[in-house]
């Protein structure tokens, strides 16, 4: 047999980590400790954003702020309830902030890239995120329109 036969075509098999260009609107808020995802969006103070890209565990959101009132989003121990309004409808998750940088350059304007990872969703929103997900063009960072700030 030859090689080629065990050998996946990789341009068609997404790849571990990969990631997806989306720009979805979405509402963040900071959960409480013990709060879970129960929370009502309209309950709880919240930023309003839009994403940059998803992937199947995390995804990079676009803030114009890092604070709700006195809360910052992006600290460590935060758990952040995120509402992405997905073309089929609304999905929720619970995330934990990983990374953020200010936006810089032409983008400097739209404020801050915030990357989380999905630490809960309930299997119906898993589904419609994934199904969602499915139907997106893989992300190419090297043409994005968001520049990070060097170091």
């Amino acid at each position: 047999m030859l090689l080629h036969e065990y050998i996946t075509d990789r341009r068609s098999t997404p790849r571990r980590g990969a990631r997806y260009e989306s720009r979805l609107p979405f509402n963040v808020a900071v959960l409480e400790a013990g709060q879970g995802g129960a929370s009502k969006p309209g309950g709880t103070p919240s930023l309003a954003g839009r994403t940059r890209d998803l992937g199947e565990s995390d995804l990079t959101l676009v803030v114009p702020s890092i604070r709700i009132g006195g809360e910052y989003i992006t600290l460590e121990d935060n758990k952040l309830l995120v509402v992405l309004d997905l073309p089929a409808g609304q999905v929720r998750l619970i995330a934990a902030p990983v990374r953020f940088e200010q936006l810089a350059g032409d983008a400097a304007g739209d404020g801050y890239l915030v990357g989380v990872r999905i630490v809960e969703m309930s299997d119906a929103d898993r589904d419609s995120y994934l199904k969602h997900l499915r139907t997106l063009p893989h992300a190419d960072r090297r043409n994005d329109t968001y520049h990070l700030r060097e170091a």
